[in-house]
Formats: C-alpha cells, sequence, structure tokens
C-alpha cells in the first residue's frame, strides 16, 4: 500500500514542473530597464546540452528548429537569438548597462571554437555574460583574421589578434566604454578592425599571398558591418 508520503512525491513533478519554463526570470537591476528586459532574453529555457566537448548537442539538426536558430551557428532557442539581435540594435550608448551583465554565470546557448568545424567535436556552453561580451560588447569580432597562427616578415611566430588585445591598448572594458558610448556601432567596431589591420601590417607577412589574404578577411570584415548599419 502506498503511503500518504510516496503518493505526495510521485505529484510534485504536475504541481512544480522540473522545466522551469514558466518561472519568472529576473537579472541584475543595471539602472535600465529596457536593457534588462532584453538581457532576461538571454537566459536559456532549455537546460545545457552536455558533455559538450564530446558529443554534438542533442536536436542540433532536427529541422523545426529546437537547435541551430537563424543559421546564426549557435545551439540557442529563437528567444536567446532574439535577445542577442535587439541589444546589438541598441547600440554603444546601452554597453553601460551591459557591463553590469558580464558575470551572470546562467547557460545562455552553446557552439563550437574558431578552431573547430560544424561537422567536427569541440561544441561548448556559454553563460548569459559571455553572450553580452561576445555579441554585444565586441560584436562577435575574435579571430577575424581567419588563421589561427601565422609567421610574420621576421620569421616569428603570431597567434591572432583578440578584442581583448585591442581593449588592453584602450585602459580595459569599462574605459573603452565610456570612450565609445556616445559613438555610432559601426563607427566603434570598424574602429577595431582599423587597429587589427594596423598591427597586423606592423607583424609583417610572409609572402604578399598571405598579406592579401589576412587583410581580405579584415577588411571584408569591415564591409559586413558598414553594410548591416545601413539596413
Amino acid at each position: 500500500m502506498k503511503t500518504f508520503l510516496s503518493i505526495a512525491l510521485l505529484m510534485l513533478p504536475s504541481i512544480f514542473p522540473t522545466g522551469g519554463q514558466d518561472l519568472p526570470i529576473s537579472v541584475a537591476d543595471s539602472g535600465s530597464k529596457a536593457v534588462d528586459e532584453l538581457v532576461v532574453g538571454l537566459v536559456s529555457r532549455r537546460p545545457a546540452p552536455g558533455p559538450t566537448s564530446t558529443e554534438e548537442p542533442k536536436g542540433l539538426r532536427q529541422e523545426g528548429g529546437l537547435g541551430i536558430a537563424s543559421l546564426s551557428g549557435r545551439y540557442a532557442t529563437a528567444e536567446v537569438e532574439e535577445a542577442i539581435y535587439k541589444l546589438q540594435a541598441l547600440g554603444p550608448s546601452a554597453f553601460p548597462y551591459l557591463l553590469k551583465h558580464l558575470h551572470d554565470d546562467r547557460y545562455s546557448y552553446s557552439d563550437q571554437p574558431f578552431i573547430s568545424g560544424i561537422n567536427s567535436e569541440g561544441w561548448m556552453n556559454h553563460s548569459v555574460g559571455e553572450a553580452v561580451y561576445d555579441f554585444v560588447l565586441t560584436n562577435d569580432l575574435d579571430w577575424v583574421g581567419g588563421y589561427k597562427s601565422r609567421k610574420g616578415a621576421d620569421g616569428v611566430g603570431h597567434t591572432p589578434l583578440t578584442f581583448e588585445d585591442y581593449l588592453e591598448t584602450r585602459g580595459g572594458m569599462e574605459a573603452w566604454v565610456a570612450a565609445v558610448k556616445d559613438r555610432s556601432r559601426v563607427s566603434v567596431f570598424t574602429e577595431f578592425i582599423d587597429w587589427c589591420v594596423e598591427e597586423e601590417r606592423k607583424r609583417g607577412f610572409e609572402s604578399k599571398e598571405d598579406e592579401e589574404l589576412i587583410l581580405g578577411n579584415y577588411l571584408a570584415k569591415r564591409k559586413k558591418i558598414e553594410e548591416a548599419e545601413k539596413k
């Protein structure tokens, strides 16, 4: 005979749904209600897949979209993708408020690092704070040069320039945000591209072909930023 306790335990899943999809989500108060409401959308209501180091996220290739959304290459829900798009559209004026969310460690999306391909291993889970940094504050501009490593004109090896490298030359994230918050998105991020081109030229190239290929990657990204601003 089932005891009262055992019956109560059986009923718990129907009383308290385990998925948590209907529970309200809150984020830190940044001082901007509009920004914070959008950051709520970065908190995935779908649990993080795992183990992501060796397995492709379940449902990645399912037609209908439980997997990759909007051809972004990310394993993310439609809500997360929409939040990324809307936060990007706010431009640098939102950056001071987004700093408050950089340490939100709740799961947001999964993707593969630059060193992996869409058909290879290496899926990683990322937090809300990482989504804020990667797609809004830095506009997904790491590894723009398109190479994993290369040699300069003097034969010395170099790794790709990153946005973090750039921020160090600007006094760090907070100083950079304060300096760009009143500028347009296109001017802020094309400035980063121009800095990369200048630094790559200082390093020099092993051949003319390398120079044309690498600088071509930067210029193509610059053009993409400019065209996106016109839409």
